[in-house]
């Protein structure tokens, strides 16, 4: 693990939106180099729990906090539609900026902020906490090192229970197009599409298609996708938030024309389970053990900071995310066809 050799001078984080944001700002409190100096949310009583819970100031506006000289960073974790508004504010105040996945509702909304950070020459990342994961890192390694052969397919599946209640709370923001992106391909499998864009790459074109089959939302409870890359490989996602255990329980297989790969957690299985192919022989350990650098996306983000060392997923990574998720969604939404992934801000 990288040595936090900063301690003595902690970066300074505020955590906006405090559903999901008031695990984040407990993470702040636990880990070295980072320092919690406030929590702000529009609810009062979310604003005061945490404020209290954390022994922080706490507020409901978030104007105070960008004249604050304590904040160097502001970590928003608010709706992914409202990403952008809180994010644009922070960086013209000249506060460096870490966004919840998915980076934000729209490409046009990501690209303000990129512009933004990159004008102002701050820093913006984006927290896909799986990219943390050492079993994420360890299966990178493996196809940047050729294990696989020549990839030749993957399938990844997210099955998980989202209620009715969950979709109404706070305002019933999940699961609309606005303020959530989408529904399960946006707020629960971007996690595994990102994991797939960070392990093995951007596709070049994508097909989707997206049912709403058990909630009364405007998005999908489920939807399935093919990726195509130009060497061949294909990938096959599928998700759903109608899954009657309560429990996430996620699925990736891979294989080349060499070696295969297969992880599953949740669901039945009360650990994680991977297992790794080659040369006629299953086994559980790796080819490469690699122990991850940093303990979460806010450590990564202080060294970032006070050492300058590059963030794992900076805000042009998310936006290539992003830009995935976009193309499925214009797939689904419009003939179910070929859409064309263009990852890169034009």
């Amino acid at each position: 693990m990288f040595p936090s050799i900063f301690t003595d001078q902690p970066v300074g984080f505020l955590v906006v939106g405090l559903g999901m944001g008031h695990n984040r700002a407990r993470e702040i409190t636990q880990t070295p180099g980072c320092r919690l100096i406030g929590v702000c949310d529009i609810r009062q009583d979310r604003a005061k729990r945490s404020g209290e819970e954390f022994g922080v100031p706490y507020t409901t506006d978030l104007r105070p906090w960008l004249d604050n000289k304590e904040v160097e960073v502001v970590w928003v974790v608010t709706p992914t539609g409202a990403h952008a508004e809180v994010a644009l504010q922070a960086l013209e105040a000249g506060k460096h900026v870490l966004v919840t996945k998915p980076m934000e509702a729209t490409l046009a909304a990501c690209d303000a902020m990129i512009r933004k950070a990159e004008e102002k020459g701050l820093l913006l990342g984006v927290d896909f906490a799986r990219r943390f994961d050492a079993d994420t890192l360890e299966l990178k390694s493996a196809v940047a090192k050729g294990f696989f052969g020549r990839l030749l397919s993957a399938e990844a599946s997210a099955k998980i229970l989202r209620t009715m209640d969950y979709y109404r709370e706070n305002g019933g923001w999940r699961g609309t197009r606005r303020w959530d992106g989408g529904g399960v391909l946006s707020n629960q499998n971007v996690h595994t599409l990102d994991e797939l864009a960070f392990c093995i790459g951007i596709p070049a074109r994508v097909r989707c298609a997206i049912w709403t089959q058990n909630h009364d939302i405007e998005a999908e409870d489920l939807g399935s996708a093919i990726w195509e890359y130009d060497n061949g490989m294909v990938v096959m996602l599928y998700a759903t938030t109608c899954y009657p255990q309560p429990t996430w329980y996620a699925r990736v297989e891979i294989h080349g024309s060499e070696g295969a790969y297969s992880s599953a957690r949740g669901g039945f299985l009360e650990k994680r389970q991977t297992l790794w192919y080659r040369d006629g022989a299953w086994s559980t350990e790796p080819p490469e053990k690699i122990e991850a650098p940093w303990l979460n996306p806010g450590d990564n983000f202080a060294a970032a900071v006070r050492m300058g060392v590059p963030l794992l997923c900076p805000g042009r990574d998310g936006r290539r995310s992003q830009a995935i998720l976009d193309a499925m969604y214009r797939s689904a939404y419009g003939d179910g066809g070929w859409v064309k992934v263009e990852p890169e801000l034009p």
